[in-house]
């Protein structure tokens, strides 16, 4: 039976007037960043299953997050990334658990788009300083994590079909509808 886990990091950087910074996980080489054009294949997973791990699969994705100001205006980039060799499958012939696993990276980009559009919409940013910014990027981590999780509860790691495919469908509409946060 496919069963996957996801592994969540949250990094971010602030640059700007005060001395406070947080500190920053640099995305490794090897990373992928999310693109509609670009979906998983089995051969993005390049890591080794834990031997005392019995689930199918885990996918390892990462919301990164760096933000400066400069001339009073808030620069940030938000992106989200699946990490090969974190990642890995014990069954490379499951085209629905890949599935599975694609929605989990796509839900690590709905994330990163939403949390895009929070720092866009923020009044006079560059006043606020570090932890008041940080407080946006650890609200956007914990509702990411609270609804990977839902996602597995609910479509029973992707073994429920019809969950499987409502969680698609409503991951789409809301990729779709946060289009301009791409």
């Amino acid at each position: 039976m496919p069963i996957s886990i996801l592994s969540l990091w949250l990094s971010a950087l602030f640059l700007g007037p005060s001395a406070d910074t947080i500190p920053n996980v640099t995305k490794a080489a090897s990373d992928i960043p999310w693109a509609t054009q670009k979906r998983l294949s089995w051969d993005d997973f390049a890591g080794e299953p834990a031997p005392n791990n019995s689930h199918h699969a885990l996918t390892s994705t990462n919301m990164e997050m760096k933000v400066k100001c400069e001339n009073n205006q808030l620069k940030f980039k938000v992106e989200a990334v699946f990490n090969p060799k974190e990642s890995w499958t014990r069954n490379r012939e499951s085209h629905a658990l890949l599935a599975h696993e694609q929605l989990h990276f796509d839900i690590t980009e709905l994330h990163a788009r939403q949390l895009r559009k929070r720092l866009a919409s923020l009044p006079n940013p560059c006043t606020r300083g570090a932890a008041d910014l940080n407080k946006y990027a650890n609200l956007a981590f914990e509702a990411w994590h609270k609804e990977e999780d839902q996602y597995d509860k609910e479509s029973r790691h992707g073994l429920d079909k019809a969950q499987q495919q409502a969680w698609q469908d409503s991951v789409a509409e809301r990729l779709k509808a946060l289009e301009a946060y791409k």
